[in-house]
């Protein structure tokens, strides 16, 4: 509520200076009012917007009339007009210049935002406003309905771009940093003593010190910044204003300004105000633009400072290496850091040749993607092998793409990151392995079992060749458990897979772990009578263990075995292989384990194919 009443009393104040301490020769001369009231509603939320129209619009009226003396200014049709004329406006351009806040609340005065700002206070709004004022109103004796109208236009306009500014810029935060930084009796004695300087400048009868006000000006944008800067001008408006209004000052050297020698009429009074109204809009234009290009500069070196420190602190923090090259490849730039990374001593990548370092068999991926990025690829990912000074075998991650800051039908140039994934790597492949890897037994899991199954199956469909699978049981392993404990088991169930594994000889053949007691092993090229002989081997390894096992009946450790062979004939493997051998291996237990049984797939069980062995009793 405060903040309301101080806001619409400070209107109230406006208006009455406007028709009162501005108004020379039956004409304002500074509208005050409404550029007062857009620079409210700027400040104000927009739910808060009615109640301040609400009371603008009467209190307006009112304040005008007590202004100009005359109680019939209530109803005046150009009054009503006029005042309502004004609020509408007024409103419109908070409605469009509202959107962009950071001008609003001087975050940011670029270029761009003033030009919008100053479309709507020099352009749409004094001409809405002049174009309905002249409309309503006979132009004063002597005036043209013309002249009357860029009167009217050149005081709107100024009111607009000269007061709404300040009223946004000199805020009490504003104020606040001002003086926290030290500047403020520099910025008070600057103000102070341009506005002396102004009212010096309009009292002389010549035109060539106009020219001595636009440097002061830009002194104090220097030093003070745009705060100093609106404050000035909101000075220097109507101290000219004033002076030009009571006759004195430089616009009346000019000739044709004098109605007759010697004499001078109303119409004068306001040739000059026109004139120096537009001198006054020129010059803050000018000034602004100084400012707002001053600002851009200044956020651009702060941006590309910014870049700068960015830069430095992601190439010290973290192991990622920039670099450009060639599109052949060419190392033209590579970030310090990699000497750091790769163990080179600085100064060692001036001669540095990257295909010296790479692994050979990842040559070839380092080129497809260079042409992959030749070819317009953007953000081209890939993995390869590099070794470092001391010959170990790094993993990096590269992402490259052209530049785009090449300049037009110039050399083009690869730019990219390159990041030390090493420790990625290893701890993926660690995973990977640990996925298809039995921890304790370190033969591989059902998993790889499944996966090297189809895989082995399908060559030898391909090659119309044997494939041979024993699935393999250790005999009474629930009653070991039992009677020698877990840990004990564990460690049998590691022995015994290392002595199915030392029997095959091959590298294609493959021994697994497929669970609890079981083991399974495929014997790629291996016939029927091989399958027996590998089967044979695999319990004889086994019992040379010689692992005590009193819960059996053979008084050792022992397996038994049950093997299928078969020569596939189509691509997919539909699990008969293993139904088969698991099939056997039932009929080995039948027949009292420690043996090995073998089966076809066109009968269960062959038993010219079994083998008994002798019992072996402690």
């Amino acid at each position: 509520m405060a903040r309301f009443l101080f806001w619409t009393a400070l209107l109230g104040l406006a208006s009455y200076l406007s028709n009162s301490l501005f108004r020379i020769e039956g004409m304002v001369a500074l509208q005050l009012t409404y550029a007062l009231l857009l620079a409210i509603l700027l400040l104000t939320p927009r739910r808060q917007w009615p109640a301040y129209l609400i009371t603008a619009f009467p209190m307006l009226l009112v304040v005008r009339a007590l202004a100009i003396g005359s109680t019939a200014e209530l109803t005046s049709p150009f009054a009503l007009v006029s005042t309502t004329t004004s609020i509408l406006a007024a409103t419109a351009g908070a409605a469009i210049l509202a959107r962009d806040r950071d001008w609003v609340e001087g975050r940011s005065d670029q270029l761009k935002a003033w030009t919008t700002a100053g479309f709507v206070t020099v352009v749409a709004l004094p001409l809405f406003c002049a174009t309905i004022f002249a409309a309503v109103r006979v132009p004063p004796a002597g005036y043209s309905s013309a002249e009357y109208w860029f009167n009217v236009y050149s005081n709107v306009a100024l009111a607009y771009l000269v007061l709404t500014p300040p009223v946004l810029r000199a805020r009490p935060k504003q104020w606040r940093d001002l003086y926290r930084s030290g500047k403020l009796p520099e910025a008070i004695a600057l103000i102070a003593g341009f506005g002396v300087f102004a009212a010096l400048i309009f009292t002389q009868e010549s035109v060539l010190p106009l020219f001595l006000i636009l440097p002061p000006l830009i002194i104090i944008l220097f030093r003070v910044g745009f705060i100093g800067l609106s404050v000035a001008m909101a000075l220097l408006v109507p101290i000219a204003v004033l002076l030009t209004g009571s006759g004195q000052g430089p616009f009346y050297a000019i000739d044709n300004l004098h109605v007759a020698a010697g004499s001078q009429g109303a119409a004068d009074v306001h040739h000059a105000l026109l004139l120096c109204r537009v001198f006054l809009v020129l010059t803050f234009i000018v000034v602004v633009m100084i400012a707002a290009l001053l600002h851009e500069r200044e956020q651009l070196q702060r941006m590309a400072q910014a870049d700068r420190d960015i830069y430095e602190m992601v190439a010290r923090q973290s192991g990622d290496m920039a670099f450009v090259c060639d599109l052949e490849g060419r190392i033209v730039f590579i970030s310090p850091i990699a000497a750091r990374v790769l163990g080179f001593a600085e100064g060692a990548l001036d001669d540095f040749d990257w295909r010296d370092h790479i692994h050979p068999e990842d040559l070839g991926t380092i080129d497809a993607a260079l042409q992959r990025v030749r070819d317009g690829e953007e953000d081209v990912d890939y993995l390869f092998r590099a070794f470092d000074a001391g010959g170990n075998e790094l993993w990096f991650e590269n992402r490259a793409r052209l530049s785009t800051a090449t300049a037009k039908d110039g050399p083009r140039y690869v730019v990219g990151s390159t990041r030390d994934v090493t420790a990625r790597v290893l701890r993926e492949q660690q995973l990977e392995k640990m996925a298809t890897v039995d921890v304790l037994t370190g033969l591989p899991n059902r998993r790889q079992l499944n996966e090297q199954s189809r895989l082995k199956w399908r060559l030898a469909a391909r090659h119309s060749d044997f494939l041979t699978l024993h699935v393999i049981d250790i005999d009474f392993f629930k009653a070991y458990n039992d009677v020698y404990g877990h840990a004990k088991g564990d460690k049998c169930l590691r022995e015994v897979g290392a002595a199915i594994r030392k029997v095959l000889k091959r590298p294609d053949d493959f021994c697994a772990r497929y669970g609890g007691e079981e083991f399974v092993v495929l014997l790629p090229g291996t016939d029927a009578g091989g399958a027996l002989k590998v089967g044979e081997d695999i319990c004889a390894s086994v019992r040379d263990l010689n692992i005590r096992h009193d819960a059996s009946e053979y008084g050792i450790v022992s397996v038994s075995v049950g093997c299928a062979t078969v020569r596939p004939a189509f691509a997919d493997d539909d699990g008969s292989l293993f139904e088969a051998a698991d099939a056997a291996l039932y009929q080995a237990k039948r027949q009292g384990r420690n043996r090995v049984v073998a089966s076809n797939l066109r009968s269960l069980i062959i038993e010219a194919n079994l083998v008994e062995l002798n019992k072996r009793r402690v």
